[in-house]
Order: structure tokens, then sequence, then C-alpha cells
């Protein structure tokens, strides 16, 4: 078995084809919306849709057509295979959950490939992404009433919405909201929301020459001193380091 890995971007228009592998869609920044024609975890075809954000991984097997669009600003890692890895067999769906862990190193695999060419390296990462997938416990996806709550947090992260109001779209109470949120996804919803902000602070440093102050308010900072501090804390360099 073999991986292709390559770091895309992709349009609001949306896009079908087919391919004679295997392809895994691992969203960076942003999310896709993906609709897959598959009979996938049942054996009888369907088309199954899906809106899919980062901590989210897409299944797409061989052969099977699968139409797409994405904000201009999303990336993705994704993954050509010759096979799919032996834990994804017998998923009853190709939208599943993925660790904080493997997130963690899809987002490091992107920083590696934007850096430079090196087929060797390129083709040892490929190898370690494989033993990884392989050893990962993939969820079949969110429970729903926390897919409702990330849905929120990721429309609009200018806003810093209350955990009441949370627990409120979840339908839970603050106390059964904390408890699932943080099973679901392993952090906290304040540690949740920082790690989008300062993920999405630094996409458009990289990619935009949008000026950080603006690029501050879009991620919920009005004050450009506290977003530069936080900003250099947690990824240990300040924001001007991420500009082109």
């Amino acid at each position: 078995m073999s991986a292709r890995l390559s770091i895309r971007s992709y349009t609001r228009t949306m896009h079908a084809h087919t391919h004679d592998y295997c392809q895994l869609v691992f969203p960076l920044h942003g999310t896709i919306k993906i609709s897959i024609e598959t009979a996938f975890g049942t054996g009888v075809p369907q088309s199954l849709s899906d809106h899919v954000g980062p901590g989210r991984c897409v299944i797409i097997p061989a052969g099977a057509n699968h139409s797409f669009s994405a904000d201009e600003q999303a990336s993705f890692l994704v993954a050509d295979l010759d096979q799919l890895p032996e834990p994804m067999d017998d998923l009853p769906t190709p939208f599943v959950s993925i660790s904080s862990p493997l997130l963690a190193f899809c987002q490091f695999v992107e920083h590696q490939l934007q850096h430079q060419h090196n087929p060797d390296l390129h083709k040892e990462v490929g190898a370690l992404f494989l033993s990884l997938l392989t050893q990962e416990q993939f969820q079949a996806r969110y429970d729903p009433r926390i897919s409702r709550t990330l849905e929120y947090l990721h429309q609009d992260l200018s806003q810093t919405t209350k955990l009441a109001e949370l627990a409120e779209i979840a339908c839970l109470s603050l106390s059964q909201y904390k408890t699932l949120f943080k099973q679901q996804t392993g952090l906290s919803t304040s540690q949740y929301l920082l790690k989008l902000r300062m993920d999405k602070a630094r996409a458009l440093l990289a990619h935009t020459d949008y000026p950080i102050g603006i690029i501050a308010e879009q991620v919920g900072y009005q004050d450009l001193s506290a977003f530069s501090r936080r900003f250099s804390e947690y990824f240990g360099q300040s924001p001007r380091h991420f500009r082109p």
C-alpha cells in the first residue's frame, strides 16, 4: 500500500468526477460539501452527503462518483491510495472523525509539503502517514448534538457564543454539553474555538494580503495587541512570521 499526499483547495462551484484509486480527504482549514455515490458500509448503492470540517475525514472508494465544493480559502490534505487501510474496511460511513494526534500530523504534513520539494522525505512521510492510519480508531461521526454546535462555531469565528447558548443549540444541559463536547472532541469548547481561530488566522496570514488587524477581527479579536500576543503564544512565532 502506498500514499501520494498533496495539499489542495477547491472552489464554491460544485465539481464531480471518479478515479480508479481510493482517496482520503482531510480538511485542514474550512469545510467541504461532498456527496458520494457508493455502497460503502452497507453493500447497497446509495448517495451519501455531508459537510466535513477539520477533525474529520472523507473516505472515497475507488470508482465512486463524488461531487464537492468548498470555500476558496479552505485547504485539505488529500491522500491518494491504491487500497484502503484495514481499519476503514468495516466502517458504516465514509464520513468519519479522526483523533487530534492524527489531525496534528496532517497539519505537520501540510507544512512539510509547502516548505520544500524533497521526494525522499515525502516518501518517508507517506509511509509514516499510512502507519498512523492503520492504528487509528476511527469514529463514525460526532454525536449529532455536538455536530450542531461545531457547525455553529465554524460559521463565524468573529463571534464568541456563551456556553449556555451552545448547550441550548445541542439540546443539552450545560453540564451535559461540557461533558459530551470534551468526550467527542478531546477539547473544551474554549480550547476548540481557540484552535479554530488560530488555524484560520494562520491560513489568512499565509494566503491573503488582508491587514493583520482585519484578520484579528475575523477570528474574534477586536484588540490587535491581544491577538498578536495570543497568536505568538499559540504558535511560538508572531503573526508577521507567516506573511508571504
